[in-house]
């Protein structure tokens, strides 16, 4: 387990996204590095909008699973985070139900760093092991496992998520939406 800086985990707060962050969260998914290894399409814009209205309507895009969320520090958003559960019912990758946990739930995860100012200062690994720090005790505390599912072509991200102390569980191909086809590094992050 990765021990968080006290001084930065008390300048870090996660809240879900609402209509105020809109604009924030759709210009971040316009930047180059978000656009390469993210959704960009209408679907999943529409999706956001969505999960920011209370999902008052059926949302097509995967079933309206995810939830959105915005990382801030000192007040400033800089990070933005999906979270879905992961079940065996779901029309989910075989190497997803190997490695479901038997008791417990367990939940995917998208994580990018949005704001620009923010990239290459080292934030993505504590900030991922504070989000899930912050999910368990705020959000569902029979979570006992995380997955995230980087592109395998994209290293940076792998090594991220593994500085944050996700483990390699497999490789798998994407099987829908915008990135089917694609091959995918599944990792996993245990809950002790």
């Amino acid at each position: 387990m990765i021990l968080i800086n006290d001084a930065m985990q008390n300048n870090l707060i996660f809240k879900k996204a609402t209509l105020d962050d809109k604009d924030t969260i759709f210009s971040w998914l316009d930047e180059p590095h978000v656009i390469e290894f993210w959704d960009n399409s209408q679907a999943h814009r529409d999706d956001i909008l969505n999960f920011m209205m209370g999902r008052q309507q059926p949302s097509p895009y995967f079933d309206g699973i995810f939830d959105y969320w915005l990382g801030y520090i000192n007040e400033e958003a800089f990070c933005f985070l999906l979270t879905s559960p992961v079940t065996a019912t779901q029309d989910i990758p075989q190497l997803y139900k190997q490695h479901l946990p038997a008791d417990g739930n367990a939940y995917g995860i998208d994580f990018c760093i949005g704001n620009t100012s923010c990239l290459g200062k080292g934030l993505a690994a504590s900030t991922l092991q504070a989000f899930m720090q912050y999910f368990v005790a705020k959000v569902d505390t029979n979570t006992c496992r995380f997955f995230i599912d980087p592109d395998a072509h994209n290293p940076r991200a792998i090594h991220v998520y593994a500085q944050a102390g996700f483990e390699k569980v497999g490789e798998f191909i994407m099987p829908g939406g915008v990135f089917a086809g694609e091959k995918s590094v599944l990792m996993a992050y245990d809950i002790s």
